[in-house]
């Protein structure tokens, strides 16, 4: 069985400190394939309190076939493609909000494309990751720089298989990053799922 851990388990470090998937190395290009997306999806637990705290997540840009969170839930099985498409547009509201359990092997290009919907007027991005802080080619780039809150959550997360709903704990903790803005609901709940710190920029 793969996974987005046995990617982080199995992957090789560079020197920055990341971890780069084997089938990776030469291809700058494509995305993710889908024989390679990574099927483990976030526990009802996580995303439905953050869902009701919100008020409903309007787009879930890289959805896994069986999830249902956002009012729309785009699928590269589906044509769809979330790393290229507008999630303004493809939201059909003016400003959503917007829930990211990314194939954690491209997590880098997936934080990218959040911060610049952010940029774009996105009005709220709630994104897992692990709780990588020490990361510096991802986590300092685009967290620490562009984030509003992080929460990093109490535990190891058990994200399910969609091949026979078994859960799995990955070698690594959780974090839940909010980009663009939270409201207090949210960060109430964020509050009961780990403990949530505030970014300071511009000091």
């Amino acid at each position: 069985m793969s996974s987005a851990f046995d990617d982080v388990i199995s992957g090789s470090e560079d020197n920055d400190g990341t971890i780069e998937r084997e089938s990776e190395s030469n291809d700058t290009t494509r995305h993710y394939d889908l024989a390679e997306k990574d099927d483990w999806m976030t526990p009802p637990e996580i995303v439905d309190p953050i869902a009701e705290s919100v008020g409903g997540i309007d787009l879930d840009p890289c959805a896994h076939e069986q999830s249902t969170h956002g009012d729309v839930n785009l699928r590269l099985e589906d044509g769809d493609d979330g790393l290229e498409d507008s999630w303004i547009a493809k939201s059909n509201t003016i400003n959503p909000v917007v829930f990211v359990n990314p194939p954690f092997s491209y997590k880098k290009e997936w934080l990218q494309k959040a911060v610049d919907e952010v940029q774009n007027g996105v009005e709220t991005v709630i994104f897992i990751t692990p709780d990588s802080a020490d990361t510096i080619s991802w986590w300092h780039q685009y967290i620490a720089e562009y984030s509003s809150y992080v929460c990093f959550c109490e535990g190891r997360v058990e994200y399910i298989d969609d091949t026979d709903d078994s859960k799995d704990r990955p070698p690594f903790g959780t974090a839940i990053t909010v980009f663009g803005k939270a409201s207090r609901d949210l960060l109430s709940t964020l509050d009961e799922l780990g403990h949530v710190v505030e970014t300071v920029s511009d000091i």
